[in-house]
Protein backbone atom coordinates (compact mmCIF):
# COMPACT_ATOMS: atom_id res chain seq x y z
CA UNK A 1 0.00 0.00 0.00
CA UNK A 2 1.44 3.29 -1.15
CA UNK A 3 1.53 6.21 1.12
CA UNK A 4 -1.10 7.71 -0.76
CA UNK A 5 -3.28 5.29 -0.73
CA UNK A 6 -3.31 4.62 3.16
CA UNK A 7 -6.87 4.77 4.72
CA UNK A 8 -5.77 7.48 7.75
CA UNK A 9 -8.46 8.54 10.13
CA UNK A 10 -7.94 11.08 13.51
CA UNK A 11 -9.57 10.61 16.63
CA UNK A 12 -10.41 14.01 18.98
CA UNK A 13 -7.03 14.34 20.42
CA UNK A 14 -5.30 14.47 17.26
CA UNK A 15 -4.00 11.11 17.21
CA UNK A 16 -3.75 8.73 13.75
CA UNK A 17 -4.39 5.17 13.42
CA UNK A 18 -3.99 3.71 9.81
CA UNK A 19 -6.59 0.60 9.10
CA UNK A 20 -5.11 -1.96 7.55
CA UNK A 21 -8.34 -3.68 6.97
CA UNK A 22 -12.17 -5.08 7.01
CA UNK A 23 -12.97 -7.14 10.24
CA UNK A 24 -16.76 -6.90 10.10
CA UNK A 25 -19.12 -4.96 8.49
CA UNK A 26 -22.66 -4.50 9.88
CA UNK A 27 -25.89 -1.99 9.17
CA UNK A 28 -24.40 0.51 12.01
CA UNK A 29 -20.57 1.01 10.51
CA UNK A 30 -17.59 -0.99 9.69
CA UNK A 31 -15.04 -1.87 11.97
CA UNK A 32 -11.12 -1.85 11.16
CA UNK A 33 -7.71 -3.39 12.59
CA UNK A 34 -5.19 -0.97 13.07
CA UNK A 35 -1.60 -0.13 12.55
CA UNK A 36 -1.88 -0.21 16.53
CA UNK A 37 -1.25 -3.34 18.46
CA UNK A 38 -4.63 -4.25 20.00
CA UNK A 39 -6.45 -1.56 18.96
CA UNK A 40 -9.76 -1.57 16.60
CA UNK A 41 -11.24 1.43 14.83
CA UNK A 42 -15.05 1.62 14.33
CA UNK A 43 -16.12 3.77 11.52
CA UNK A 44 -19.85 4.99 10.99
CA UNK A 45 -21.74 4.71 8.08
CA UNK A 46 -23.43 7.50 7.73
CA UNK A 47 -23.32 11.10 6.20
CA UNK A 48 -26.20 12.50 8.30
CA UNK A 49 -25.22 14.50 10.73
CA UNK A 50 -28.57 13.61 13.15
CA UNK A 51 -27.27 10.20 12.51
CA UNK A 52 -23.62 10.88 13.49
CA UNK A 53 -24.77 12.94 16.70
CA UNK A 54 -26.89 10.45 18.10
CA UNK A 55 -23.96 7.65 17.35
CA UNK A 56 -21.54 10.00 19.37
CA UNK A 57 -24.45 10.62 22.10
CA UNK A 58 -24.71 6.77 22.46
CA UNK A 59 -20.76 6.14 22.17
CA UNK A 60 -20.62 8.73 24.97
CA UNK A 61 -23.12 6.74 27.21
CA UNK A 62 -21.57 3.63 27.16
CA UNK A 63 -18.86 5.05 28.81
CA UNK A 64 -20.45 6.17 31.54
CA UNK A 65 -22.21 2.68 32.21
CA UNK A 66 -21.27 -0.12 34.79
CA UNK A 67 -19.70 -2.62 32.26
CA UNK A 68 -16.06 -1.94 32.54
CA UNK A 69 -15.13 -4.99 34.57
CA UNK A 70 -17.11 -6.96 31.75
CA UNK A 71 -14.81 -8.86 28.44
CA UNK A 72 -16.22 -6.02 26.51
CA UNK A 73 -14.19 -3.94 24.02
CA UNK A 74 -15.85 -0.30 25.01
CA UNK A 75 -15.12 2.64 23.05
CA UNK A 76 -11.81 4.56 24.20
CA UNK A 77 -12.21 7.47 22.59
CA UNK A 78 -14.00 8.78 19.11
CA UNK A 79 -12.91 9.14 15.94
CA UNK A 80 -13.63 12.67 14.14
CA UNK A 81 -11.60 12.93 11.25
CA UNK A 82 -12.16 12.22 8.08
CA UNK A 83 -15.07 10.14 8.89
CA UNK A 84 -17.01 9.54 12.60
CA UNK A 85 -16.32 6.70 14.73
CA UNK A 86 -14.73 5.54 17.81
CA UNK A 87 -11.36 3.73 18.91
CA UNK A 88 -11.60 0.24 20.99
CA UNK A 89 -8.66 -1.88 22.79
CA UNK A 90 -8.16 -5.65 21.81
CA UNK A 91 -6.37 -7.98 23.86
CA UNK A 92 -3.46 -9.42 21.17
CA UNK A 93 -4.18 -13.23 20.19
CA UNK A 94 -7.81 -13.27 19.44
CA UNK A 95 -9.64 -13.51 16.02
CA UNK A 96 -13.26 -13.09 15.17
CA UNK A 97 -15.72 -16.07 16.01
CA UNK A 98 -16.82 -16.07 12.27
CA UNK A 99 -13.55 -16.90 11.37
CA UNK A 100 -13.18 -19.90 13.63
CA UNK A 101 -16.67 -20.50 12.04
CA UNK A 102 -15.83 -20.52 8.03
CA UNK A 103 -12.29 -22.44 8.78
CA UNK A 104 -13.95 -25.13 10.19
CA UNK A 105 -17.29 -25.24 8.11
CA UNK A 106 -15.14 -24.89 4.62
CA UNK A 107 -13.24 -27.95 5.34
CA UNK A 108 -16.78 -29.77 6.46
CA UNK A 109 -18.25 -28.27 3.04
CA UNK A 110 -15.54 -28.56 0.41
CA UNK A 111 -13.44 -31.86 1.97
CA UNK A 112 -16.30 -33.31 3.83
CA UNK A 113 -13.90 -33.80 7.01
CA UNK A 114 -13.92 -32.98 10.55
CA UNK A 115 -10.32 -32.41 11.02
CA UNK A 116 -10.92 -28.60 11.24
CA UNK A 117 -13.28 -29.22 13.45
CA UNK A 118 -11.25 -30.61 15.64
CA UNK A 119 -8.20 -28.16 14.97
CA UNK A 120 -10.55 -25.26 16.33
CA UNK A 121 -11.18 -27.33 19.84
CA UNK A 122 -13.52 -29.74 18.42
CA UNK A 123 -16.89 -30.08 21.25
CA UNK A 124 -14.79 -29.38 24.10
CA UNK A 125 -13.36 -26.07 23.23
CA UNK A 126 -16.65 -24.90 21.77
CA UNK A 127 -18.95 -25.40 24.77
CA UNK A 128 -16.05 -23.40 26.60
CA UNK A 129 -16.90 -20.76 24.14
CA UNK A 130 -20.30 -20.68 24.24
CA UNK A 131 -20.22 -20.79 28.82
CA UNK A 132 -17.75 -18.02 28.36
CA UNK A 133 -20.10 -16.12 26.48
CA UNK A 134 -23.58 -17.18 28.21
CA UNK A 135 -21.56 -15.68 31.02
CA UNK A 136 -20.61 -11.93 29.74
CA UNK A 137 -24.02 -11.86 28.55
CA UNK A 138 -25.64 -13.23 31.21
CA UNK A 139 -23.85 -10.77 33.64
CA UNK A 140 -24.79 -7.89 31.34
CA UNK A 141 -28.40 -9.20 31.09
CA UNK A 142 -28.54 -8.60 35.61
CA UNK A 143 -27.10 -5.39 35.24
CA UNK A 144 -30.35 -4.34 33.33
CA UNK A 145 -28.45 -4.19 29.93
CA UNK A 146 -29.10 -5.99 26.45
CA UNK A 147 -25.99 -6.45 23.96
CA UNK A 148 -28.34 -5.56 20.69
CA UNK A 149 -26.68 -6.98 17.67
CA UNK A 150 -25.24 -10.05 18.81
CA UNK A 151 -23.35 -12.26 15.88
CA UNK A 152 -20.24 -14.11 15.09
CA UNK A 153 -18.44 -11.28 13.78
CA UNK A 154 -18.72 -9.20 16.79
CA UNK A 155 -17.51 -12.05 19.47
CA UNK A 156 -13.29 -12.45 19.50
CA UNK A 157 -11.81 -15.52 20.89
CA UNK A 158 -8.29 -17.28 20.91
CA UNK A 159 -6.56 -17.67 18.30
CA UNK A 160 -5.11 -20.86 19.92
CA UNK A 161 -7.48 -23.42 20.21
CA UNK A 162 -5.53 -24.05 23.65
CA UNK A 163 -7.68 -20.92 25.32
CA UNK A 164 -11.09 -20.34 25.18
CA UNK A 165 -10.86 -16.48 26.08
CA UNK A 166 -14.01 -14.55 24.41
CA UNK A 167 -14.18 -10.78 24.20
CA UNK A 168 -17.18 -9.05 22.46
CA UNK A 169 -16.57 -5.78 20.62
CA UNK A 170 -18.72 -3.56 18.84
CA UNK A 171 -20.41 -2.43 21.87
CA UNK A 172 -22.19 0.67 20.83
CA UNK A 173 -25.25 -1.80 20.34
CA UNK A 174 -25.59 -2.00 24.56
CA UNK A 175 -28.68 -0.53 25.30
CA UNK A 176 -31.13 -0.69 28.21
CA UNK A 177 -32.85 -4.03 28.09
CA UNK A 178 -35.64 -2.28 25.99
CA UNK A 179 -34.85 -0.04 23.30
CA UNK A 180 -37.39 1.94 22.97
CA UNK A 181 -37.93 4.05 19.57
CA UNK A 182 -34.56 2.76 18.15
CA UNK A 183 -33.76 1.06 15.34
CA UNK A 184 -34.20 -2.46 15.04
CA UNK A 185 -30.98 -3.39 14.58
CA UNK A 186 -29.81 -7.28 13.78
CA UNK A 187 -27.30 -9.41 11.71
CA UNK A 188 -28.87 -11.08 9.08
CA UNK A 189 -29.13 -14.68 10.18
CA UNK A 190 -28.96 -14.14 14.06
CA UNK A 191 -32.01 -11.50 14.62
CA UNK A 192 -34.95 -13.06 16.64
CA UNK A 193 -38.04 -13.32 14.25
CA UNK A 194 -39.82 -10.41 15.81
CA UNK A 195 -37.05 -8.12 15.30
CA UNK A 196 -36.46 -9.35 11.70
CA UNK A 197 -40.27 -8.34 11.15
CA UNK A 198 -39.86 -5.16 12.51
CA UNK A 199 -42.13 -5.54 15.44
CA UNK A 200 -39.89 -5.60 18.66
CA UNK A 201 -37.22 -3.92 19.42
CA UNK A 202 -33.69 -5.88 20.95
CA UNK A 203 -33.99 -6.85 24.44
CA UNK A 204 -32.14 -9.76 26.79
CA UNK A 205 -34.96 -11.89 24.80
CA UNK A 206 -33.73 -11.44 21.38
CA UNK A 207 -30.11 -11.99 22.67
CA UNK A 208 -31.48 -15.49 23.88
CA UNK A 209 -32.44 -16.02 20.22
CA UNK A 210 -28.94 -14.87 18.55
CA UNK A 211 -27.21 -16.60 21.29
CA UNK A 212 -28.83 -19.96 20.62
CA UNK A 213 -28.87 -19.64 16.65
CA UNK A 214 -24.68 -19.42 17.15
CA UNK A 215 -24.20 -22.22 19.74
CA UNK A 216 -26.43 -24.04 16.90
CA UNK A 217 -24.26 -22.98 13.92
CA UNK A 218 -20.72 -23.10 16.28
CA UNK A 219 -21.30 -26.74 17.44
CA UNK A 220 -23.43 -27.75 13.78
CA UNK A 221 -21.95 -26.28 10.99
CA UNK A 222 -25.75 -25.42 9.91
CA UNK A 223 -28.44 -22.67 10.74
CA UNK A 224 -31.27 -23.87 12.97
CA UNK A 225 -33.76 -22.48 10.23
CA UNK A 226 -32.39 -22.99 6.62
CA UNK A 227 -33.24 -26.52 5.96
CA UNK A 228 -35.28 -28.58 3.34
CA UNK A 229 -38.03 -25.46 2.33
CA UNK A 230 -35.12 -22.93 1.94
CA UNK A 231 -32.99 -25.33 0.10
CA UNK A 232 -36.01 -26.25 -2.01
CA UNK A 233 -37.65 -22.72 -2.60
CA UNK A 234 -36.61 -19.34 -3.79
CA UNK A 235 -33.61 -18.72 -2.45
CA UNK A 236 -33.87 -14.91 -1.02
CA UNK A 237 -37.84 -15.26 -0.55
CA UNK A 238 -37.15 -18.81 1.60
CA UNK A 239 -34.23 -17.61 3.05
CA UNK A 240 -36.70 -14.56 4.31
CA UNK A 241 -39.47 -16.83 5.52
CA UNK A 242 -37.19 -18.84 7.54
CA UNK A 243 -35.57 -16.11 9.32
CA UNK A 244 -39.18 -14.47 10.14
CA UNK A 245 -40.59 -17.75 11.66
CA UNK A 246 -42.34 -18.83 9.58
CA UNK A 247 -40.88 -22.32 8.63
CA UNK A 248 -40.62 -24.79 11.75
CA UNK A 249 -36.62 -25.40 12.88
CA UNK A 250 -34.69 -28.69 11.43
CA UNK A 251 -35.14 -30.36 14.13
CA UNK A 252 -38.75 -29.78 14.44
CA UNK A 253 -40.49 -33.23 16.19
CA UNK A 254 -43.81 -32.31 14.78
CA UNK A 255 -43.09 -30.76 11.90
CA UNK A 256 -40.15 -31.85 9.53
CA UNK A 257 -41.25 -29.89 6.23
CA UNK A 258 -37.86 -28.71 7.17
CA UNK A 259 -35.48 -30.57 8.14
CA UNK A 260 -32.35 -30.64 8.43
CA UNK A 261 -30.00 -31.15 4.92
CA UNK A 262 -26.58 -30.83 6.20
CA UNK A 263 -24.16 -30.18 8.95
CA UNK A 264 -23.44 -32.31 11.96
CA UNK A 265 -25.82 -34.22 13.55
CA UNK A 266 -27.09 -32.42 16.52
CA UNK A 267 -27.01 -35.34 19.00
CA UNK A 268 -23.38 -35.60 18.27
CA UNK A 269 -22.41 -32.42 19.20
CA UNK A 270 -24.80 -31.83 22.66
CA UNK A 271 -25.85 -33.37 25.43
CA UNK A 272 -29.37 -33.48 26.22
CA UNK A 273 -30.50 -30.37 28.46
CA UNK A 274 -28.43 -28.91 25.59
CA UNK A 275 -30.65 -30.25 23.14
CA UNK A 276 -33.59 -29.38 25.22
CA UNK A 277 -33.02 -25.76 25.21
CA UNK A 278 -32.60 -25.59 21.47
CA UNK A 279 -36.03 -27.48 21.37
CA UNK A 280 -37.54 -24.48 24.12
CA UNK A 281 -36.07 -21.71 21.92
CA UNK A 282 -36.59 -22.71 18.49
CA UNK A 283 -40.25 -24.32 19.14
CA UNK A 284 -42.56 -22.52 21.61
CA UNK A 285 -39.63 -19.66 22.15
CA UNK A 286 -39.92 -18.60 18.15
CA UNK A 287 -43.39 -16.99 18.49
CA UNK A 288 -43.29 -16.68 22.55
CA UNK A 289 -40.11 -15.02 23.59
CA UNK A 290 -40.91 -15.33 27.03
CA UNK A 291 -40.55 -18.85 26.52
CA UNK A 292 -36.80 -18.93 25.45
CA UNK A 293 -34.13 -20.20 27.40
CA UNK A 294 -32.65 -17.01 29.15
CA UNK A 295 -28.42 -16.79 29.72
CA UNK A 296 -28.31 -17.52 33.09
CA UNK A 297 -30.14 -21.34 31.90
CA UNK A 298 -27.51 -21.67 29.24
CA UNK A 299 -25.08 -20.86 31.82
CA UNK A 300 -25.86 -23.59 34.15
CA UNK A 301 -26.46 -26.43 31.15
CA UNK A 302 -23.05 -25.05 29.65
CA UNK A 303 -21.11 -25.63 33.11
CA UNK A 304 -22.05 -29.04 33.52
CA UNK A 305 -21.65 -29.85 29.73
CA UNK A 306 -18.04 -28.48 30.09
CA UNK A 307 -17.18 -30.69 33.04
CA UNK A 308 -19.05 -33.91 31.44
CA UNK A 309 -17.06 -33.89 27.89
CA UNK A 310 -14.38 -36.86 27.58
CA UNK A 311 -11.84 -37.35 25.33
CA UNK A 312 -12.28 -40.28 22.54
CA UNK A 313 -9.27 -42.52 22.73
CA UNK A 314 -9.99 -43.71 19.19
CA UNK A 315 -11.05 -40.91 16.79
CA UNK A 316 -9.46 -37.59 19.21
CA UNK A 317 -12.91 -36.05 19.31
CA UNK A 318 -14.79 -34.87 22.25
CA UNK A 319 -18.72 -36.02 23.80
CA UNK A 320 -20.68 -35.83 26.30
CA UNK A 321 -20.70 -37.81 29.24
CA UNK A 322 -24.27 -40.01 29.24
CA UNK A 323 -25.04 -40.47 32.79
CA UNK A 324 -27.98 -43.36 32.15
CA UNK A 325 -25.20 -45.18 30.32
CA UNK A 326 -23.22 -47.82 31.81
CA UNK A 327 -20.72 -47.71 29.00
CA UNK A 328 -19.58 -44.30 27.49
CA UNK A 329 -19.86 -44.17 23.87
CA UNK A 330 -18.24 -42.21 21.27
CA UNK A 331 -20.70 -40.14 19.41
CA UNK A 332 -18.51 -39.39 16.34
CA UNK A 333 -17.01 -42.77 15.95
CA UNK A 334 -19.05 -44.90 17.73
CA UNK A 335 -16.12 -46.63 19.83
CA UNK A 336 -16.67 -47.28 23.66
CA UNK A 337 -14.40 -45.17 26.46
CA UNK A 338 -11.76 -47.33 28.20
CA UNK A 339 -12.47 -47.65 31.63
CA UNK A 340 -9.16 -46.30 32.20
CA UNK A 341 -9.30 -43.21 30.28
CA UNK A 342 -11.71 -41.24 32.84
CA UNK A 343 -12.64 -41.13 36.35
CA UNK A 344 -15.96 -39.70 37.40
CA UNK A 345 -16.65 -37.20 40.04
CA UNK A 346 -19.70 -36.91 41.81
CA UNK A 347 -20.91 -34.87 44.12
CA UNK A 348 -22.86 -36.16 47.68
CA UNK A 349 -24.68 -34.67 50.47
CA UNK A 350 -23.57 -36.70 53.97
CA UNK A 351 -25.53 -36.81 56.77
CA UNK A 352 -25.03 -38.82 60.10
CA UNK A 353 -28.21 -40.72 61.30
CA UNK A 354 -27.80 -42.68 64.18
CA UNK A 355 -24.20 -42.78 64.08
CA UNK A 356 -24.34 -43.67 60.66
CA UNK A 357 -23.53 -41.93 57.09
CA UNK A 358 -25.55 -41.80 54.62
CA UNK A 359 -24.65 -40.28 51.60
CA UNK A 360 -26.91 -38.24 49.05
CA UNK A 361 -25.92 -38.03 45.54
CA UNK A 362 -26.52 -34.32 44.11
CA UNK A 363 -26.72 -34.49 40.38
CA UNK A 364 -23.41 -33.32 39.95
CA UNK A 365 -20.89 -35.09 37.70
CA UNK A 366 -17.32 -33.61 36.48
CA UNK A 367 -15.24 -35.61 34.72
CA UNK A 368 -11.32 -35.89 34.75
CA UNK A 369 -9.55 -37.26 31.51
CA UNK A 370 -6.66 -38.61 31.56
CA UNK A 371 -3.07 -36.69 31.66
CA UNK A 372 -5.66 -33.51 32.28
CA UNK A 373 -6.20 -31.59 35.66
CA UNK A 374 -9.49 -30.19 37.12
CA UNK A 375 -9.99 -27.40 39.71
CA UNK A 376 -12.57 -26.93 42.05
CA UNK A 377 -13.57 -23.49 43.56
CA UNK A 378 -15.07 -22.52 47.07
CA UNK A 379 -18.72 -21.57 46.02
CA UNK A 380 -21.55 -24.14 45.67
CA UNK A 381 -21.07 -25.93 42.54
CA UNK A 382 -23.89 -24.94 39.83
CA UNK A 383 -24.02 -21.91 40.83
CA UNK A 384 -23.05 -18.49 38.82
CA UNK A 385 -20.81 -17.75 41.68
CA UNK A 386 -18.90 -20.88 40.85
CA UNK A 387 -16.94 -19.67 38.10
CA UNK A 388 -15.74 -16.92 39.45
CA UNK A 389 -15.28 -18.11 42.97
CA UNK A 390 -11.65 -19.30 44.83
CA UNK A 391 -10.09 -22.20 44.40
CA UNK A 392 -9.69 -24.29 46.34
CA UNK A 393 -7.32 -27.47 45.18
CA UNK A 394 -6.23 -28.95 41.63
CA UNK A 395 -6.39 -32.22 40.72
CA UNK A 396 -3.87 -33.49 38.07
CA UNK A 397 -3.82 -36.84 36.77
CA UNK A 398 -0.38 -37.92 36.19
CA UNK A 399 -0.03 -41.69 35.45
CA UNK A 400 -1.21 -44.19 37.74
CA UNK A 401 -1.26 -40.92 40.72
CA UNK A 402 -3.47 -38.32 41.13
CA UNK A 403 -1.75 -35.28 42.65
CA UNK A 404 -4.02 -33.52 44.73
CA UNK A 405 -3.03 -29.54 45.48
CA UNK A 406 -4.17 -27.26 47.97
CA UNK A 407 -4.34 -23.53 46.78
CA UNK A 408 -4.77 -20.48 47.90
CA UNK A 409 -4.25 -21.58 51.87
CA UNK A 410 -7.07 -24.29 51.47
CA UNK A 411 -6.81 -27.30 53.64
CA UNK A 412 -8.12 -30.78 52.05
CA UNK A 413 -9.84 -33.84 53.99
CA UNK A 414 -9.81 -37.03 51.87
CA UNK A 415 -11.90 -40.00 52.93
CA UNK A 416 -11.63 -43.84 52.70
CA UNK A 417 -13.56 -46.23 54.43
CA UNK A 418 -12.33 -45.62 58.07
CA UNK A 419 -9.55 -43.43 57.21
CA UNK A 420 -9.23 -39.73 57.15
CA UNK A 421 -6.16 -37.40 55.58
CA UNK A 422 -6.09 -33.74 56.80
CA UNK A 423 -3.50 -31.90 54.67
CA UNK A 424 -2.46 -28.32 53.07
CA UNK A 425 0.38 -29.65 50.52
CA UNK A 426 0.25 -31.29 47.52
CA UNK A 427 -0.44 -35.45 47.94
CA UNK A 428 -0.45 -38.16 45.66
CA UNK A 429 -3.25 -41.06 45.41
CA UNK A 430 -2.49 -43.92 43.75
CA UNK A 431 -5.64 -44.63 41.68
CA UNK A 432 -4.81 -48.47 42.82
CA UNK A 433 -5.57 -48.02 45.95
CA UNK A 434 -9.35 -47.27 45.65
CA UNK A 435 -12.61 -50.00 44.21
CA UNK A 436 -15.91 -48.95 43.69
CA UNK A 437 -16.77 -50.73 47.07
CA UNK A 438 -14.37 -48.24 49.13
CA UNK A 439 -14.62 -44.92 47.14
CA UNK A 440 -12.34 -41.81 48.11
CA UNK A 441 -14.70 -38.68 49.24
CA UNK A 442 -12.92 -35.47 49.46
CA UNK A 443 -14.14 -31.75 50.79
CA UNK A 444 -11.93 -28.86 50.87
CA UNK A 445 -12.03 -25.53 52.47
CA UNK A 446 -10.36 -22.07 53.61
CA UNK A 447 -10.14 -22.06 57.06
CA UNK A 448 -10.01 -18.26 57.70
CA UNK A 449 -13.63 -18.31 56.00
CA UNK A 450 -14.76 -20.81 58.52
CA UNK A 451 -16.77 -19.12 61.24
CA UNK A 452 -17.47 -21.87 63.89
CA UNK A 453 -17.69 -25.93 64.24
CA UNK A 454 -21.41 -26.22 63.08
CA UNK A 455 -20.25 -24.17 59.59
CA UNK A 456 -16.80 -26.83 59.46
CA UNK A 457 -19.47 -29.56 59.78
CA UNK A 458 -21.98 -28.17 56.79
CA UNK A 459 -18.85 -27.51 54.38
CA UNK A 460 -17.29 -31.23 55.42
CA UNK A 461 -20.79 -32.47 54.32
CA UNK A 462 -20.65 -31.55 51.03
CA UNK A 463 -17.32 -34.12 49.43
CA UNK A 464 -16.92 -35.40 45.95
CA UNK A 465 -16.56 -39.28 45.41
CA UNK A 466 -14.28 -40.27 43.18
CA UNK A 467 -12.81 -44.53 42.45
Amino acid sequence: MTKSSKKIVYDSQGNQYELTGKIGEGGQGMVCSTDRTGTLVKIINSKDKEKIDRAKKKIAWIGQQNISDLNMALPKIAITRPKHGYVMELMDGLISLQHVLDQSFNDFQDNNSLEQYLQTGGVARRTKLLLEMATTLCELHSRGYAYGDLSPANIFVSESANHSQVWFIDCDNICFNEREGATHLYTPGYGAPEVVRNEQNVNSLTDAWSFAVIAFELLTHQHPFKGLQVEDGEPEIAEQQALEGEFPWVYDAQDDSNESTGGIPLSVVCNTDMAELFTQCFEDGKTNPLKRPSLSQWRAVLQQAVDQTLDCQHCRQQFFYQQEESDQTCSFCDEYAASDSFIKFEQVLVEQEEGDAQFHPLNNIRILNKDDNIVFNSAPYGTQLWTDATSLLTIEWQEDKLHILPTNNATVLIHKAESNLEFTQEKRIPLSNSTPNTPYYFSAWQPSEIEDDAHLQLVQSYRWRFV
